[in-house]
């Protein structure tokens, strides 16, 4: 009896742990008056997104049935390694993709056409994006005007095509292997004759990929556009335009999605990387330790006015913190930056943790234990497997403390 009792209780027990699912997004759906049928969404919001009032960059994903699940496992490692801020995931299911992702078919050759079905419905596409999902997402999550397309094959078609329809409605693009086998016009124009005036393009960042495709005109045709992109950026560096085309000989065109992604997200947000100065003589070049924290704090607020969104300035912060407390003189400079960044960021454990080590370089024990107080309850709250750490530097504080009492 006893032994039944105890299986009934493990069983009860297994079947609890069971229904801890771990969860990615969610699906919503939205009807679309403009194309008349019943639109599919996959939304991925960042993790901390219920614990702020925070406004994020929104990546509208192509194809999300084939790509969400890859997407959100990068973008959630890119940000674990602050290579990129966090991001709204907007992940749009097909419902006829030839037809959304392909513009005006009529120069398409019979084999082609056959082969994909109804086609040339891009334009009601794009209208549905423009004027029903960005509004749809806008007012219902706390979404930055910075917007990112990604679209493969297919979909990198409509991408291309969107630039030249609607360079304004997307501040950057992840184009994975586009299909410009596809023949059209409008995306055979050159950018000089779309934009003599670069301002629908200003401070857009452009990413393109291809793999071992080789088959008809689209590797050609993709090194035109590449050839289009690099000299209109050349020709109009006022207009801030980045662009970067990536060859990846060893992926196929299948396998290309999830590398472009890294790469295409990390080329997008290579700004916010900022390179601190890290020597006496880097330092002084910039006005000395004081000037040099002025121009980190500004290089931030221009980026962050640049992208819409707040572009956080803490791991620079920290970096640059670091720099100071390795040089003698400058050590007292390192306690008034992380003390900046604490008022930044009050709520990091890492903000907190590097002020307290600061203060104990400076032989403040009991500031130091203080901070690293408050930066164990931060991260014990997080659930992060690294809070060891920073109960090692609470206990080592502590006894620092109580060696100086004796």
């Amino acid at each position: 009896m006893r032994c039944s009792f105890l299986l009934v209780l493990m069983f009860f027990g297994i079947t609890a742990i069971a229904q801890n699912d771990i969860s990615i997004g969610h699906t919503e759906s939205l009807f679309s008056d403009l194309m008349q049928e019943e639109r599919k969404l996959d939304i991925h919001l960042p993790q901390n997104y219920d614990t702020t009032k925070n406004t994020y960059p929104v990546l509208y994903l192509l194809d999300s049935y084939y790509n969400f699940k890859h997407v959100v496992g990068t973008v959630e490692y890119l940000i674990l390694n602050r290579k990129i801020p966090d991001l709204i995931i907007v992940g749009i299911q097909n419902t006829n993709r030839a037809r959304d992702l392909t513009p005006d078919a009529s120069e398409i050759g019979e084999y082609h056409q056959k082969r994909l079905g109804t086609t040339a419905g891009a334009d009601a596409f794009l209208s549905f994006i423009e004027k029903e999902l960005i509004p749809h997402i806008e007012e219902n999550y706390r979404a930055s005007p910075y917007r990112i397309l990604e679209g493969h094959s297919l979909g990198g078609l409509f991408s291309v095509y969107t630039i030249f329809q609607k360079p304004e409605l997307f501040s950057s693009h992840v184009i994975i292997s586009p299909s410009l086998w596809y023949t059209n016009k409008t995306i055979e124009q050159a950018l000089e004759d779309v934009f003599p005036d670069p301002a629908p393009l200003k401070n857009t960042s452009y990413y393109v990929s291809l793999a071992t495709e080789n088959g008809g005109t689209m590797r050609g045709n993709i090194y035109k556009l590449n050839g289009e992109f690099a000299n209109y950026s050349n020709a109009h560096k006022d207009a801030n335009i980045r662009y970067k085309y990536e060859s990846m000989p060893l992926e196929s065109h299948g396998s290309l999605g999830l590398p472009s992604t890294f790469f295409g997200l990390r080329y997008i947000f290579e700004p916010t990387q900022y390179e601190v100065p890290s020597t006496p003589e880097a330092i002084e070049a910039q006005g000395g330790p004081q000037q040099a924290l002025t121009k980190t704090l500004a290089y931030f607020d221009q980026l962050s006015e640049q992208y819409g969104f707040e572009v956080t300035n803490e791991y620079a912060l920290i970096d640059l913190g670091y720099k100071f407390i390795k040089i003698e003189e400058y050590k007292p400079y390192a306690v008034e930056v992380f003390t900046e960044n604490v008022k930044a960021h009050p709520n990091s454990f890492d903000a907190h943790s590097t002020l307290g080590m600061a203060y104990e370089e400076m032989d403040d024990l009991f500031k130091a234990k203080e901070h690293y107080e408050k930066a164990l309850e931060l991260v014990l709250a997080t659930g992060d497997p690294e809070w060891t750490f920073y109960q090692i530097d609470l206990d080592n504080i502590n006894q620092k403390i109580a060696n100086q009492k004796k």
